[in-house]
């Protein structure tokens, strides 16, 4: 009879201990759904000062170019295509992406949007009504841009020809094809805040001609199987869309591979390597829509910055 007791009573035990893990575990559970819920229906982007300068559209028309917007929204493999009404395929692990019409459009393109409208899309990735853009489009770059020339974009693009056409949307793979998952990624990998870009030296201005106008590390920093950067900087990416792949750009890389300034500054103009080669790839694409236009002292401040990085 006492044996029985004493079983009943470490079977009542055991099953007080129980519970109160089920609670525990209970309560775990809802406060990691509460988190996920807020953290769903939380507000992403940030309100800031609204940007008091005047772009200047030439200025703006020359940075459409460097900055990489030509040859992404533009079918450059079309000859009949119209600039910036769409851009082509960029085929990744998660699907495939396609760049919007970014012309005066207001049925198709981006003519209703007002300059707030603007620099939040471009320096936060978060469209006018709220929603997050895939880190397939640079923001995590040109968060770094300068009021001055998002002004200046902007007035180039207001300008620009419309075009009422609908680009392509994204073809991406479950679950990448929700977007609400963008948020916990951006807590998770991404900041906007920016990295206010010291341009008075020579070094600095090929700082900010390569990680924010350029975004060249949206290419050549390798990036974990969720897309998000790692390190080392600049240390390449064999994941780039369409199976390509970015070599180090980093000074210490460059050199071993026996490269100098003066090299890289020729590269940047015409795609020319050392061995008097040419280079192929979607490089061909960023220097004879991009590159190219860079002054002669932009180019030797964005070689003199990466030969910097030991």
């Amino acid at each position: 009879m006492a044996s029985d007791n004493n079983v009943s009573q470490k079977e009542d035990d055991i099953g007080r201990v129980a519970m109160k893990w089920r609670v525990w575990l209970a309560v775990i559970v809802i406060i990691v759904a509460a988190a996920g819920v807020g953290l769903m229906l939380a507000p992403i982007g940030e309100d800031r000062p609204d940007i008091t300068v005047s772009g200047n559209v030439e200025q703006g028309e020359h940075l459409l170019q460097v900055a990489g917007c030509y040859a992404c929204h533009t079918r450059t493999e079309d000859d009949s295509a119209s600039a910036f009404a769409g851009g082509h395929e960029l085929e990744t692990a998660f699907g495939s992406f396609y760049a919007p019409n970014i012309t005066s459009s207001d049925s198709h393109g981006i003519g209703d949007w007002n300059l707030r409208d603007f620099e939040k899309a471009l320096r936060q990735g978060v469209s006018p009504d709220g929603h997050a853009y895939y880190p397939a489009f640079p923001f995590l770059s040109y968060r770094s841009l300068t009021d001055e020339d998002v002004a200046h974009l902007y007035a180039a693009l207001m300008a620009s020809e419309p075009v009422d056409e609908e680009a392509t949307p994204h073809q991406l793979r479950f679950p990448f094809n929700i977007r609400l998952g963008l948020k916990p990624w951006r807590w998770l990998f991404a900041t906007t805040r920016s990295l206010n870009i010291d341009q008075s030296t020579e070094v600095g201005r090929g700082r900010y001609l390569v990680d924010a106008v350029a975004h060249c590390g949206e290419c050549h920093n390798p990036r974990n199987s969720l897309g998000a950067f790692i390190p080392p900087y600049m240390g390449g990416n064999d994941q780039l869309p369409g199976g390509n792949w970015a070599p180090p750009i980093h000074g210490r890389a460059l050199s071993q591979m026996d490269w100098n300034e003066l090299d890289l500054m020729y590269f940047l103009a015409d795609g020319m390597l050392p061995d008097g080669d040419f280079v192929g790839g979607s490089m061909v694409e960023v220097i004879d829509y991009g590159t190219v236009y860079l002054s002669e002292s932009d180019r030797r401040a964005m070689a003199e910055y990466l030969f910097s990085l030991q």
